[in-house]
């Protein structure tokens, strides 16, 4: 009789030891975050932020910002006042992210007026199980926008092309599978973007997209700005296959830059708000289709203990009651 006491106390125990289904499979490390921004302009000496942070993946509101400004207080996505140009870009270790150049600059300004600005997300995956392990990462990419104010559709034949109002937005997706023998592979999971460009014999001003980026479309205001967009995506992207002992570095960057040097000049480019994270893109990994993070906290038993810790109640108060009423529980 005690030994069947015994042998369900036992079962106790197991039952409420902490169980994580990652615990030992995979291993999430620190995520490092970079944000960068740069102005620069023969007017005023070139202006620099730069800030990066490691740190743990359950930090998730925790951001790295970097800001510049030419002059004044920077409003997202409408024309700034003159020579109040801003560069900006931010994200946080849950995955938001905004990245923005916007400037405007009056007839006269020595050009060009170059605006970049553009951040980083990284974080490495180790599989220390026996078994091969799949990987995928929910992303949500608000629309890529360009916007130009006062330059027109048309520019005059003999000037020097480094005087073109120019502006780029992209935003890449990148893998880098280790092996178990050191060897390394990059793969480009994702890159979507659009650059402007001149066409030198009409004259015309337009943009083209990316790797093939799909949706590219005109639009015009009637202050008589124009500007290009890409649709805004939100898919899973696979990660591949991570094999025993194999790790895999996950990571996003992506950047906006902008100049001007002809006439008075606005232009604006950029993917999400870096002043607003909470309206701009997002992404999330996950392994096995559970989410990265933390274990049950220590002592608490895990969902699927729960059973057990009902037939572990059950069986102890039987043992407990054979001692009184003359008989015991079955071996």
């Amino acid at each position: 009789m005690n030994n069947a006491i015994r042998s369900v106390s036992l079962l106790l125990i197991a039952t409420l030891a902490p169980v994580s289904v990652l615990a030992g499979v995979v291993e999430f490390s620190d995520v490092t975050l970079t944000a960068d921004a740069t102005f620069s302009s023969e007017r005023v000496p070139e202006k620099h932020d730069f800030d990066k942070k490691t740190v743990p993946a359950d930090q998730v509101f925790l951001a790295s910002k970097a800001l510049v400004k030419s002059d004044g207080i920077p409003f997202p996505n409408v024309p700034n006042s003159e020579n109040s140009g801003f560069a900006s870009a931010s994200a946080t270790v849950g995955g938001a992210f905004g990245v923005g150049v916007n400037g405007f600059h009056i007839v006269g300004v020595l050009p060009p007026n170059a605006y970049l600005a553009a951040g980083t997300w990284t974080q490495t995956l180790t599989n220390n199980s026996t078994d091969s392990v799949v990987g995928a990462a929910d992303i949500s990419v608000p629309a890529p926008t360009m916007r130009f104010f006062g330059i027109g559709d048309f520019f005059p034949a003999g000037r020097d092309p480094a005087l073109d109002a120019k502006a780029k937005a992209e935003i890449r997706v990148t893998t880098k599978l280790t092996y178990v023998d050191g060897s390394v592979v990059d793969f480009m999971l994702f890159d979507q973007g659009m650059e402007t460009f001149l066409d030198p014999v009409s004259g015309v001003f337009s943009a083209a997209p990316i790797n093939g980026s799909a949706g590219l479309e005109r639009f015009d205001e009637p202050d008589g700005s124009f500007g290009f967009r890409l649709p805004p995506v939100l898919k899973t992207i696979s990660l591949g296959s991570i094999a025993p002992g194999e790790s895999l570095e996950f990571g996003y960057d992506y950047f906006a830059t902008a100049s001007t040097g002809f006439g008075e000049t606005g232009v604006f480019a950029a993917i999400g708000d870096p002043f607003d994270l909470s309206t701009s893109g997002s992404f999330s990994v996950q392994v096995d289709g559970s989410q990265p993070g933390p274990g049950p906290t220590p002592g608490i038993p895990a969902p699927g203990s729960l059973a057990l810790l009902a037939l572990g109640l059950s069986l102890l108060f039987l043992a407990r009651a054979s001692a009184h009423i003359g008989f015991r529980p079955p071996d």
